[in-house]
């Protein structure tokens, strides 16, 4: 074998085809739409999510993160962490923790080490900008050895080359929730974009959804409760 590929695979460094076909354990993501689509969230690996801030990208994750009995670690969040939208979402706050590097360099660092740690369940870590193969391919190595999932946030128009992740989701914001479109999924199809709602959870952040029978009288309830103080994102 080339010395220079065996120096490489003995680093990780190197993508290997079998590593593909191999079956991640899935977690339960608690939105029936999401879970019947793609089978849950990976259980340990990089996902990637475009959003705009602050449309329900947390709140996708939120019952993921609230059945998990190890900690959820928040690096470099690019806002203040609200502590009563977290515990709101089934997350406790003895399972939260939040860093915050001197240095995009740094965060990936401490994004590697909570991954691998093994006391780490979920890791999120938000992009400013492009992350590189090698990097993203560290990340999940580690995810892996911890068993844990990274969710990467990215802003919508920031570039995503192709990297070695497990699913990438691209989230906007609808009445009912977020509207989901899966840009990429590893060992599955082609999805059509779907709708995650959210109006049971978040009454006050949503608006109820439209159904065929409901009647002028219906619509226009809701639209003045919408006026009463409901607030869509």
């Amino acid at each position: 074998m080339n010395p220079d590929l065996e120096q490489l695979k003995q680093r990780r460094l190197v993508w290997r085809g079998r590593d593909a076909a191999r079956p991640l354990e899935a977690r339960d993501s608690g939105w029936p739409e999401l879970d019947e689509r793609l089978g849950g969230l990976p259980g340990a690996g990089v996902v990637v999510i475009q959003a705009a801030p602050g449309i329900g990208e947390l709140r996708l994750l939120w019952p993921s993160m609230g059945k998990q009995s190890r900690l959820t670690v928040l690096i470099a969040p690019p806002y203040r962490i609200g502590a009563e939208g977290w515990l709101g979402g089934g997350v406790t706050l003895e399972k939260l923790l939040v860093l915050h590097p001197d240095t995009a360099q740094a965060a990936l660092w401490a994004t590697e080490q909570s991954l691998k740690s093994g006391t780490c369940g979920s890791a999120c870590l938000w992009l400013a900008q492009r992350l590189q193969p090698i990097q993203a391919r560290r990340l999940q190595l580690a995810a892996r050895a911890g068993q844990s999932t990274l969710f990467l946030f990215s802003p919508p128009t920031l570039e995503i080359p192709h990297l070695p992740i497990d699913l990438h989701l691209a989230l906007s914001a609808v009445p009912q929730g977020v509207r989901v479109e899966v840009r990429r999924c590893r060992q599955g199809r082609p999805l059509a974009p779907f709708t995650v709602v959210m109006t049971e959870q978040w009454p006050e952040l949503t608006r109820p959804q439209a159904h065929p029978g409901q009647g002028p009288a219906v619509q226009q309830r809701h639209a003045q409760q919408r006026h009463d103080g409901a607030e869509a994102v």
